[in-house]
């Protein structure tokens, strides 16, 4: 445990997991059925003690991407980190690369995606690069982060093939449509208001570039989440400490010092953490990295006890489902995206990316992050007619995509490296379900881990207009 004011400035094993078939789609009338993908629902989200009534889009929006010149035969890598390693917590989010898939099939645009784990290491991922080569890619969507990532950027750069890296930042020959460090810092920043005395909690994320904090308590891997969360309780004033020292004469008496928590680490470790923390009634405010926008971090809240409802935020861009509610261009693209999700959970011969569980099981966490790195390399391909990764590479750096592109996030720039142009905003959450997808089915153990509750949790996220 250690003290003191910091301020970081921002810088710039795989196994042999099968291809995915060609399959016929499930019904030929199915594609007609939801060209048109008609959402109509009234729906309120809770922003930190004031209700935002808000209305779904109800739109007709196309399902089906159609993009023209595209060869035959044309295949997208998917690296995935499986298991309990470094950016695991992404591995069903990811899953939204098979929505990518269908609707480009609905569209008439024949595209395969191979899979391959790196297992959390850079040994992984440059071994997955190896095998995704010999595959003949035309692309990689690294879909994992963590410095263990490098190991498949260096390979990817050697070979010359282009990689977009939708949940960490971008290095070598790569684009990312994560956001850059400098908004997540200045999001965070505005996330903790007027909070003089920040603690950092640190469970192995390290300190949010650029983010200025008064404390920092070092969380590191054996660290018992319930002990760290007293030790903060007692920090931000949470518990009475009189009352302690009353009960033991030789209890040390701490003086509370912090005004707000920042949590740092992955997903499942900021899960679990917020559950201890909520069962010690911490209440400043608590802000977490953007990991806490996977799917992995309400399925560790859940697993550790802990309630969705809690008040917490974090940062990111609006990629998540309560984009659907705007009835603009990127709320019908959205839509198209969610009936994507739809179509294939209900074909029951779909499955997941590693071909060892239905999609139906995963359904409800595939994001829309994967999904757009799979379109914007499958553009490219058509723009460049061709499948050689050089081609492809050189075709990628001059497009810039939106929602007319098939895209279901914000806009894209491939023309820079740091393809998201769109800075951070603050984050709030909401346990209310959206209808807007199927939930996932508790499917034993594939790529998700704990009880069925927890793996079929879920969490909104949205911006929070109560910090503009």
């Amino acid at each position: 445990m250690s003290d003191q004011t910091t301020e970081v400035t921002a810088t710039e094993s795989a196994d042999g997991t099968r291809p995915r078939s060609r399959r016929p789609l499930l019904f030929v009338g199915i594609a007609v059925l939801l060209v048109a993908a008609v959402v109509a629902a009234v729906l309120t989200f809770r922003v930190f003690g004031s209700s935002t009534p808000a209305e779904a889009v109800s739109a007709t929006v196309p399902v089906k991407i159609t993009v023209g010149h595209v060869p035959a035969k044309t295949t997208i890598g998917v690296i995935v980190t499986l298991g309990d390693g470094e950016g695991s917590e992404w591995n069903e989010a990811a899953q939204g690369a098979l929505v990518a898939e269908r609707r480009l099939a609905l569209g008439g645009t024949d595209v395969a995606l191979v899979t391959k784990n790196d297992g959390g290491t850079a040994a992984g991922g440059t071994a997955a690069v190896e095998a995704l080569a010999k595959s003949g890619v035309a692309g990689i969507v690294v879909a994992s982060s963590g410095s263990h990532v490098s190991g498949a950027l260096t390979a990817a750069a050697a070979k010359g093939i282009p990689v977009v890296l939708p949940y960490a930042p971008a290095e070598k020959d790569s684009w990312s449509t994560a956001p850059a460090a400098g908004s997540i810092s200045t999001a965070m920043t505005t996330a903790l208001g007027d909070a003089d005395a920040p603690l950092l909690v640190d469970l192995g994320g390290g300190a949010p570039a650029g983010l200025r904090v008064a404390h920092v308590l070092d969380g590191d891997d054996t660290a018992d989440a319930a002990a760290l969360a007293t030790t903060v309780a007692e920090r931000t004033g949470a518990t009475s400490n009189e009352e302690d020292a009353d009960a033991d004469a030789n209890a040390k008496t701490v003086t509370p010092d912090s005004d707000a928590v920042v949590v740092s680490g992955s997903a499942q470790r900021q899960g679990a953490f917020v559950a201890a923390l909520q069962a010690e009634n911490v209440t400043v405010p608590v802000v977490l990295t953007p990991d806490a926008t996977s799917p992995a971090f309400g399925a560790a809240l859940v697993e550790a006890g802990g309630s969705l409802s809690g008040a917490f935020r974090t940062v990111g861009v609006a990629t998540d489902d309560a984009r659907a509610l705007a009835s603009d261009a990127g709320g019908r693209a959205m839509s198209a995206f969610l009936g994507g999700v739809r179509v294939l959970a209900g074909d029951q011969d779909a499955e997941n990316l590693t071909g060892d569980q239905p999609f139906s099981a995963v359904a409800g966490a595939a994001d829309s992050r994967s999904h757009d790195a799979v379109i914007a390399l499958v553009r490219a391909v058509g723009s460049a007619r061709s499948v050689e990764p050089a081609d492809v590479t050189d075709a990628l750096a001059t497009l810039d995509l939106d929602a007319d592109a098939g895209i279901a996030g914000p806009a894209l720039d491939f023309t820079r490296q740091q393809a998201l142009g769109t800075p951070a905003t603050v984050l709030a959450a909401s346990a209310q379900q959206l209808g807007l997808r199927p939930a996932s089915t508790a499917s034993g153990d594939g790529t998700g881990s704990g009880t069925d509750a927890a793996r079929t949790a879920s969490l909104v996220w949205f911006d929070d207009s109560s910090t503009d």
